[in-house]
């Protein structure tokens, strides 16, 4: 959801444990939140009630360079090692 002064909310879920990634991703100066947020009824009917989901909260001030370092982040994560 997004609007003049609203923030945008990704939900997703990593190729690894929530809070282990949202922990990698702390150690990068990026803040998210991981693991059941407010609604079980959601995470039930997506499926992911028992691993939750790692949630990323864009402030409407948000920077195309602010966004660009979270998804860089999430792909070097998310890729498999070589």
């Amino acid at each position: 959801f997004c609007g003049d002064a609203q923030a945008g909310t990704v939900s997703f879920v990593p190729g690894m444990d929530c809070e282990e990634f949202a922990q990698k991703l702390a150690q990068r100066g990026i803040a998210v939140r991981a693991g059941l947020h407010c609604a079980p009824l959601a995470h039930e009917s997506a499926g992911t009630l028992k691993t939750g989901t790692v949630r990323v909260s864009f402030g409407h001030d948000a920077s195309f360079a602010q966004t660009q370092a979270i998804l860089q982040a999430i792909s070097k994560l998310s890729s498999p090692k070589r």
